[in-house]
């Protein structure tokens, strides 16, 4: 198992792919931070108060506001497709499994996939911190009071936790979607579909459930996306996110149900991707 790890961490930390689909995260965050640094210094500066502490300390937590929103879904689909489907079109897959346990090779890329996508999403936090801070030196904007690293960590702790549901969500469907048809190509478009489905279905259900409103009920309740946003309100707000539906009752769920139903789809998603690997033939 480690032995496999350890070979999809080489394989895969270099590659192009995890560049553009990976580290482009704090790439980009720097990019961004530096130029905006920049147009700060060329421009005049008026005096300016210092913001709540608060907005200064979310700020610093950003980058989780995008692996739950669509297209960053998008792109850890895209990753996925490519660590999973990519030994099909490398065709080294008739190589690797002789010698290695088939469940542990998936094991392995799941492991990676995760490693990775979390270690730039925390790169990402803390480089927008330190340019945060950075940025509010060189350009004499003042630092609000109050701030703390227990409240910085607190920040990205919170933002971690409501970015994993959709995370794992997004690598299972994607993941299983590899394995089936074994195309990186194929694997990403029913990774975007499955994704773009299952939020229009959240955005539509009020509309639909004028129609057939205790079909649109049980599956808004049976389908993930509600969940992401109960737990995230659970995370922020202490208490269940209410939606309600034409002709139905209220839908609020505990954070144990909803934990529940992710971990149902996602162990159910994954474990139909370790069956199907398992008894594949690979020529």
């Amino acid at each position: 198992m480690f032995e496999a790890f350890a070979a999809e961490t080489l394989k895969f930390r270099r590659h192009r792919a995890t560049w553009f689909l990976v580290w482009i995260y704090p790439i980009a965050c720097l990019i961004l931070s530096v130029l905006l640094i920049l147009i700060g210094l060329s421009q005049a500066r008026p005096q300016v108060v210092a913001p709540a502490a608060a907005k200064w300390i979310e700020s610093t937590a950003a980058i989780w506001y995008v692996p739950p929103h669509m297209f960053g879904r998008y792109l850890i689909a895209a990753f996925t497709a490519f660590v999973f489907a990519g030994e099909y079109g490398w065709n080294t897959w008739k190589l690797v499994v002789p010698h290695r346990a088939r469940g542990a090779l998936i094991a392995a890329k799941y492991g990676v996939t995760i490693l990775f996508l979390y270690a730039a999403f925390l790169l990402t936090g803390l480089l927008t911190l330190a340019m945060g801070w950075l940025g509010d030196v060189v350009l004499g904007t003042p630092i609000p009071d109050g701030i703390t690293a227990s409240a910085l960590a607190e920040a990205q702790y919170i933002g971690a936790l409501k970015a994993l549901s959709p995370v794992l969500v997004t690598i299972a469907y994607t993941s299983l979607a590899a394995i089936l048809t074994r195309s990186t190509i194929a694997a990403l478009v029913i990774g975007l579909v499955a994704v773009t489905a299952e939020q229009a279905f959240l955005g539509l259900s009020p509309l639909l459930a004028v129609y057939a409103p205790r079909l649109v009920w049980a599956l808004y309740q049976l389908l993930p996306g509600y969940h992401f946003d109960n737990l995230s309100s659970w995370l922020s707000e202490g208490a269940a996110f209410q939606a309600s539906l034409p002709e139905t009752e209220p839908i609020a769920w505990s954070w144990i149900g909803s934990l529940a139903a992710i971990a149902a789809w996602v162990i159910g998603v994954a474990g139909l991707t370790f069956v199907s690997f398992k008894r594949q033939d690979i020529n």
